[in-house]
């Protein structure tokens, strides 16, 4: 079986392929990896550019090429994403421009039987979901169809909900954030954590599930599905100025550096 895994160049992407990689190996044949999710926009308010440098630009930077150049000790908890591709032998090639013919025609040859999406930074052309046998599913950060688009966790917290829920859904076509809902993961919120806790821990929290489900496709298993509500349905992008002030006056904290701390310790 052929599984071809996309993701993002991310801590958070990064995290989720820790914990995915052990339990998906022997499917997972190729990993494809973009630079980026959406534009660059260096008017963003200060608290998006603080978390876009813990999430990308730390990582990606600094911290994972010092690793990569002075080699990761044995002890090391998580990995690069260069020390995951070493250890399992499993190829990370950068892909940005998924639609262009040579890059179809590269997913093609691999004859993959199913696609597994993890905040992978472009939009899947029509063309695309129809190449894999058993077709793509994607991991969305947040409760499908309440809360497509971007920074799901942003929003849930906003609202008050009591539980972050990931989505594990088809992607049938070009559009954003629809398809087929197979299931959802759950991670309960903690009002005394960051929201940058809460989008880095939602992965390793998810990724048994995540990874048993992708196996029981791969094994012939068709998930039952639910369609999505359109009636529920409400699509995020960024949050402006305002909505991150009443962020802050509900008494959330965008990063905790000892919440971070924590994390990056496991790559040491």
């Amino acid at each position: 079986m052929c599984l071809l895994y996309f993701t993002n160049r991310d801590l958070a992407s990064n995290l989720m392929l820790n914990h995915l990689l052990p339990l998906l190996q022997p499917y997972i044949q190729h990993i494809f990896i973009s630079e980026k999710v959406g534009k660059a926009n260096p008017d963003a308010p200060q608290a998006l550019q603080d978390l876009k440098f813990f999430e990308q630009i730390l990582p990606n930077e600094f911290l994972f090429p010092q690793l990569d150049g002075q080699g990761q000790t044995g002890t090391a908890q998580l990995l690069t994403f260069e020390g995951l591709s070493q250890k399992y032998g499993i190829p990370i090639t950068p892909l940005n421009d998924v639609k262009s013919a040579a890059s179809l025609q590269q997913i093609r040859d691999l004859q993959p039987d199913l696609v597994l999406s993890i905040r992978y930074g472009r939009i899947f052309g029509n063309e695309f979901v129809q190449i894999p046998r058993l077709g793509v599913v994607n991991f969305h950060s947040g409760r499908l169809p309440n809360y497509r688009g971007v920074l799901a966790v942003f929003r849930a917290l906003m609202e008050g909900d009591q539980t972050i829920n990931g989505t594990l859904h088809y992607i049938d076509d070009k559009t954003i954030d629809t398809g087929g809902i197979i299931g959802f993961s759950n991670l309960p919120v903690d009002p005394q954590k960051s929201l940058l806790w809460h989008i880095l821990s939602l992965y390793p929290a998810s990724a048994p599930w995540v990874a048993a489900v992708v196996e029981g496709i791969l094994k012939g298993e068709k998930p039952e599905t639910l369609a999505q509500n359109e009636a529920e349905s409400a699509y995020f992008s960024f949050p402006v100025q305002t909505e991150l002030d009443a962020f802050e006056a509900a008494r959330w904290k965008f990063i905790d550096a000892a919440e971070y701390a924590a994390f990056i310790q496991q790559y040491l």
